[in-house]
């Protein structure tokens, strides 16, 4: 029975914040904010820690976050990145490897060295230092690649940069995560050259399965779309994309990095227009699930203290996460694509961390490493990163496109949802 309670409790809960946060979204979307944030909104407000804990019917809390919908949530971040590999070949992704490859690692090594350092300033330790420098590493491609999507701005030059080298961030920042987790859960001694063996055979093994992949699995697509109908080749697209995520994940990699591997590979198909499709369709349910976890994460108690050091150290850490990704990917990418604007966007889309930071973390306050109030600093400073550089991504395009263009670029061609009233609002006398 308390099996099936979980799974009651599960259907009730995606239920809820499928339908709420597609509906935030939507008005997010038609007020020119982009959709992701109206989803992380939603989650915030039907959270744990918002009036989520107060929906009860006869005993049954209707939101409670379980195992169940954490895998729903995870899910919907798979799909997100498998969206975003097929919207690039393997080819196309060679183009921009070294540009990728260089910004990618200069966006590890310089939020890592200045978060080490505003927590060594500010006298949290050594280990506290590690944490922040951690948190600060990896960008939350989801959310970039789905604003990418929504602005259908994913094969633009910049764009395809700045997801490559998105990868080469998260693949270097869980590396990093491996090392900083090693040392608090065991108390391993962390040396130079332990660090560069764990970092150089993460990336080894990434680009091996991304090259088995863009060898294999378009083959075996083109095979299969012979058939009469589609659903094969769905099913194909599909087993695909869990399969490669879950072969990244045994070996230690992040299963979304994965995700995108297989979809770059499948986007050499003949069939990459319908894939394209199918996916975007079951997306609808997963990805609103992902964004409303992360906001639902979000304890706005823990930020009611007395210790302005503690405010001081939340704006810094704030500042620094923005400059670090602004210096250590918007520079070089402004060199490689020789064009400031592009620079600043790939800036811009690199700003917002998500899983690795929480992950730290997470396992930092579990161990005792770290306060609560450096939790809290942490865990704020990857809510306003993930609510700002969608914000500064989206205005960057749209600044540019005159006239007309620009209004039906902002409205993505759409009138406004029936059910939200147009202002300023006229009645007849």
């Amino acid at each position: 029975m308390a099996e099936l309670g979980n799974v009651l409790q599960a259907i009730v809960t995606i239920c809820i914040l499928v339908f709420s946060a597609k509906i935030l979204g939507e008005v997010f979307s038609w007020r020119k904010i982009p959709s992701v944030l109206g989803e992380m909104v939603a989650g915030m407000i039907l959270g744990p820690y918002a009036i989520g804990q107060f929906l009860v019917i006869n005993g049954f809390q209707l939101i409670q976050i379980n195992e169940i919908v954490g895998a729903f949530g995870e899910i919907g971040g798979i799909l997100i990145l498998f969206a975003a590999g097929l919207e690039m070949t393997f080819q196309d992704f060679r183009k921009v490897g070294k540009a990728g490859f260089v910004i990618g690692t200069l966006g590890v090594i310089v939020p890592f060295v200045m978060g080490y350092g505003l927590a060594m300033l500010l006298n949290y330790g050594t280990i506290a230092g590690l944490v922040v420098g951690a948190s600060l590493v990896a960008t939350s491609i989801s959310i970039t690649s789905l604003v990418l999507m929504e602005i259908n701005k994913t094969r633009a030059p910049e764009a395809r940069v700045m997801v490559s080298a998105a990868v080469v961030d998260d693949v270097l920042g869980l590396a990093i995560l491996g090392v900083i987790v090693s040392f608090i859960t065991s108390s391993t001694a962390i040396t130079a050259l332990g660090v560069v063996e764990v970092i150089a055979w993460s990336l080894a093994l990434w680009l091996g399965i991304t090259v088995l992949f863009a060898i294999v699995l378009p083959r075996i697509i083109n095979f299969i779309s012979k058939g009469k109908t589609d659903e094969p080749m769905e099913a194909a697209a599909t087993a695909a994309c869990f399969g490669a995520s879950a072969l990244a994940a045994a070996l230690g990699l992040s299963a979304i990095v994965g995700a995108f591997a297989a979809g770059m590979a499948i986007a050499s198909s003949r069939t990459i227009e319908k894939i394209r499709e199918y996916i975007k369709k079951i997306s609808t349910v997963f990805s609103p699930v992902f964004f409303a976890l992360a906001g639902a994460q979000f304890n706005i108690q823990s930020f009611i203290t007395t210790d302005w050091m503690f405010y001081l150290f939340f704006i810094i850490l704030v500042v620094v996460a923005i400059l670090s990704k602004m210096v250590g990917c918007g520079l070089p990418a402004a060199f490689f694509l020789k064009s400031r604007s592009k620079g600043f966007k790939v800036g811009y889309g690199m700003i917002s961390r998500g899983e690795v930071g929480l992950i730290v973390a997470g396992v930092a306050i579990g161990a005792g490493a770290i306060s609560q109030s450096l939790y809290a600093a942490i865990l704020g400073m990857i809510l306003i990163t993930t609510i700002i550089a969608p914000l500064l991504l989206r205005k960057s395009y749209v600044d540019e496109l005159p006239g007309e263009e620009e209004v039906a670029y902002e409205t993505g061609g759409r009138d406004p949802p029936d059910f939200i009233p147009t202002y300023p609002l006229h009645f007849e006398e």
